[in-house]
């Protein structure tokens, strides 16, 4: 970030698509390394990883959210991810979307109940057609218990995501995907789109440098500002025409809408217990939920 507010606005620019492309190529390094995540088949990795992003949703306690988040740190741990590089991935996102959601709920306003901090103290209250601002305006006990479960189920499905798309090729997801009946419309466009990631990343690399290689004086910001915004319409443009002419060559050369694949799925010993652990957890996390596990 000090390098980024010292430049330019189109140094700025430049940087931060180099700075996406290397993100992408790191996830990319990751998930050719050995480890356990890495060696699990596709398709059992795809269903167990959904069901653990439904549990969070339907677990209400936040240790039992925070103990599967703790599950989510040693399976990266024994997948060879760095700790620090996959946290920061994930606490980067989460306080950026969590605050602008949990921040007005933590207030009386939107969460009534028991006052834990008086912010402000009105004259009297106010009232606007069905909302009413009371006199008091409080941070509440259930806006805070409300808060931190928000967080931990965002933290934890995050987490999950993250991890799966750290420790998973994208054309072996992609294969997984339609090995388990997805749609091969949802699939083909989701591939097409990771495939020419780079290529556009390439390209308006590519258009940043050559303005620069031609620039001699310093220009002013906004001039900078106005040019990167024609780049997007002239990018937008460019991919239009780029995907009739990839459509047209894929018809050409025998496309059908069925994408061929040399992966070849193979269902383990180690992945029946993987699934089977998995289930075995969220059962008890649920049990523990009801307090059929308690003490």
């Amino acid at each position: 970030m000090d390098v980024l507010s010292r430049t330019r606005f189109l140094d700025k620019s430049l940087l931060a698509i180099a700075h996406a492309a290397e993100q992408f190529l790191f996830s990319e390094a990751y998930a050719r390394k050995p480890g356990f995540l890495q060696s699990l088949d596709v398709r059992v990795k795809l269903l167990t990883f959904l069901f653990l992003i439904i549990l969070v949703s339907l677990l209400h306690n936040a240790v039992t959210l925070w103990a599967l988040y703790a599950v989510c740190l040693l399976l990266a741990i024994m997948s060879g991810v760095p700790i620090g590089f996959f946290q920061k991935r994930v606490w980067l996102f989460v306080p950026l979307f969590s605050a602008a959601v949990v921040l007005p709920a933590l207030f009386n306003i939107v969460t009534p109940g028991d006052p834990l901090v008086v912010l402000l103290r009105l004259e009297r209250s106010y009232v606007w057609g069905p909302y009413t601002i009371p006199s008091e305006i409080t941070v509440t006990r259930q806006g805070v218990g409300g808060a931190i479960i928000f967080l931990s189920r965002v933290a934890t499905s995050v987490s999950f995501a993250v991890l799966f798309a750290m420790t998973t090729r994208w054309n072996v997801a992609f294969s997984g995907l339609r090995s388990l009946l997805v749609p091969r419309v949802f699939v083909v466009t989701l591939s097409m789109t990771e495939r020419y990631i780079f290529v556009f990343l390439r390209l308006i690399q590519d258009m940043y440098r050559a303005r620069k290689s031609r620039t001699i004086r310093t220009l002013p910001p906004a001039i900078e500002r106005n040019w990167t915004a024609s780049r997007i319409g002239v990018t937008f443009k460019k991919s239009i025409d780029m995907s009739e002419d990839i459509y047209k060559a894929m018809l050409a050369r025998g496309f059908h809408g069925e994408f061929l694949t040399l992966d070849r799925f193979h269902v383990s010993q180690e992945d029946v217990l993987w699934l089977a652990v998995v289930l075995m957890i969220g059962t008890m996390l649920i049990l523990f939920e009801k307090g059929i596990l308690m003490p």
